[in-house]
Parts: structure tokens; sequence; C-alpha cells
């Protein structure tokens, strides 16, 4: 019965969350600079409308190179509809791959598109990757390439 309590408490202490989306979202935005923080925000996420996740996709990609959060973001950017991802995912990601030629960033935004299913964009990556002078980007395309 406790428990139902609990669950019933957060229902109720996310209508006011949810009701002030861009305020909210801001707060979220601000809260991913710390480990702590970033651990709050993953959790809340999880509770709250797919929208939120969709206005925080750009953070949440950096947050998503941190091994420690990569299964909790993409399991976020998975809540999403397949159609909808296709169209936030893959420009947030490139914009992420053009700030940093990073053979990490490029691994797990490769992950990424395989776990969503995101074929395309996927083969797209790897062979950006490819053409990289850095040998462990080159990596990651040879990796996920489907010949």
């Amino acid at each position: 019965m406790e428990i139902l309590a609990k669950a019933r408490d957060l229902n109720f202490s996310l209508t006011p969350l949810q009701s002030n989306s861009g305020a909210t979202a801001q707060s979220l935005a601000n809260s991913l600079d710390s480990l702590s923080g970033t651990r709050d925000v993953l959790f809340l996420l999880k509770t709250l409308d797919p929208d939120f996740t969709v206005v925080l996709v750009e953070p949440l990609l950096e947050v998503a190179c941190t091994v420690r959060f990569t299964s909790r973001v993409r399991e976020l950017l998975g809540r999403l509809p397949h159609s909808e991802a296709r169209v936030v995912v893959p420009p947030a990601v490139w914009k992420m791959l053009n700030r940093s030629d990073d053979s990490n960033a490029y691994r797990r935004m490769a992950e990424l598109f395989d776990h969503l299913g995101l074929a395309v964009e996927l083969q797209e990556l790897c062979v950006r990757a490819s053409e990289n002078i850095d040998e462990d980007i080159r990596e990651v395309g040879e990796d996920f390439r489907v010949d």
C-alpha cells in the first residue's frame, strides 16, 4: 500500500512540471551539467511526456557519450515514435559530430542509430567516419558498415 501512495505522490508532483513545460525543460537542461543532476534528469524524463526528451535531445546526446549514461539516454530516445526519432535525432547527431572529432562520440552515435533502427542514418555515419583522418573514427565506420 505504501508503494501506491508513493506512486500517487510522484504522479501528483509531476503535474506542475508538465503544466509549465518551458520552465521545466529549461530547468532540466540546466541540471544536466552535474553528475547528480544528470541522474535525476534522466529519471524524471522516464516519467514525463516524451516531448521533454525531444526538447532536450541535443544535451542528451552529449550525456550519451558518457558511458555511465549511454544506455539510459538510448532508452529515453527509444520511447519516441520511430517517425519522430527519425526527424529529431539525426540532425542533433550531425550537429554534435560537427563540433567533435571524437571516436567515442562516433561510436555512441552509431550505437544509438542502430538501437533506434535508423539504418540509413547509421550507414551515412559510417561513410562519414570512413572519410575521417582519425584511425579510431574510421574503425567505427568499419564496425557498423553493412555491405
